[in-house]
């Protein structure tokens, strides 16, 4: 009876979907083109992987610009004129899942693990990237604070914008001043998630509302044509499978408040931070005066992380969300620019 039964693949081939590049056609603020592609052929199938490298390849400087959920490289539209004219090099992609990126069907096909294992063939199978500024935001900061630790021969600087590397430890979370690592805000964030409010054409919305604070300053709002820009990537529900995950895979205590605790990658995380509580190089905190998600999470970078201390932080003002590039692109670079040119020392 048994023999007859149909066998059950225990792993499935992934299913892999493509943005139509034509839908990116009318995109507006975004002069640099259509990226170029690198194919991974990690976990036995093929996945397209979008980048764009400006500037001189021996540029003395390399800056590899972030981004997280559920945005594209266009977040980071602020920053690469300013880079390019100081004659850096400057390298962004968009994560699987996002973006011009290839995007799994299958939320269970999108890992923490995977993600960290894309960007890592990416950046050094194929990029070879080496003596690196990383710009990290959000996820962008989640999957690259562990890259960098995996591989911090490769890295000069840290920028850490809104972004932190969680883990599943209540206390460890807890900054010396009682803050928790992960606060009201993230919570928010990862319930609307669950319960659909993320959803297919919305996603222009809330990146239009995430990119300002509390107050609702009008100051640094997107144009409902940027807020477009960021509901191209994903064309049908079918598209937002890491969208509606990723959130999920965020190490948490046993006390989320969303009642989903998530155990999965905190322990790897937790490992790793031993690398941070010793790196000593230059690491600079430019964290949003307005975010409500991970704007509080400096202070634990302040507490545990040397290289924290030899660079003068920033706070992005003006109302800035957690969207920091868009609320704060300007601040931003600038800072960026001066932590290079040496003018940030603490």
């Amino acid at each position: 009876m048994d023999a007859k039964r149909p066998r059950r693949d225990a792993n499935p081939p992934m299913t892999v979907l493509k943005t139509p590049d034509e839908l990116f056609e009318k995109v507006v603020g975004w002069p640099w083109g259509p990226p170029s592609y690198y194919t991974s052929r990690l976990f036995g199938v093929d996945v397209r992987m979008a980048y764009w490298d400006f500037g001189p390849q021996d540029a003395p400087e390399t800056l590899l610009l972030t981004h997280g959920e559920p945005s594209w490289s266009y977040l980071n539209r602020k920053l690469i004129g300013p880079l390019l004219d100081k004659g850096y090099r400057v390298v962004c992609f968009d994560q699987v899942g996002l973006g011009w990126s290839d995007k799994p069907a299958k939320r269970e096909d999108v890992t923490y693990e995977r993600s960290v294992a894309w960007n890592e063939d990416l950046l050094f199978n194929f990029l070879e990237l080496r003596n690196i500024t990383a710009v990290l935001q959000d996820w962008g900061g989640l999957i690259g604070l562990r890259v960098a630790a995996r591989n911090s021969e490769k890295y000069a600087r840290l920028v850490l914008s809104n972004t932190c590397l969680p883990t599943d430890d209540k206390d460890f979370q807890r900054a010396s001043d009682g803050t928790d690592y992960l606060g009201a805000g993230f919570y928010k964030w990862k319930k609307m998630a669950h319960d659909g409010f993320i959803a297919h054409g919305k996603l222009g919305f809330l990146l239009k509302k995430g990119s300002k604070g509390p107050s609702h300053g009008a100051a640094h709002e997107i144009t409902e044509e940027e807020a477009a820009a960021y509901d191209l990537p994903f064309p049908t529900e079918e598209h937002l499978a890491a969208v509606h995950v990723f959130p999920e895979l965020v190490p948490t205590p046993p006390d989320d408040e969303t009642g989903r605790h998530q155990p999965v990658g905190g322990e790897a995380n937790r490992v790793l931070w031993a690398v941070f509580e010793k790196w000593t190089k230059p690491v600079l905190l430019a964290f949003s005066d307005g975010d409500w998600v991970l704007g509080h999470c400096y202070k634990l970078w302040q507490d545990k992380c040397p290289g924290a201390a030899k660079v003068k932080g920033l706070t992005l003002e003006g109302d800035v969300g957690h969207f920091s590039q868009d609320g704060g692109g300007e601040q931003l670079v600038a800072a960026i620019i001066d932590l290079i040119e040496g003018r940030r020392n603490a």
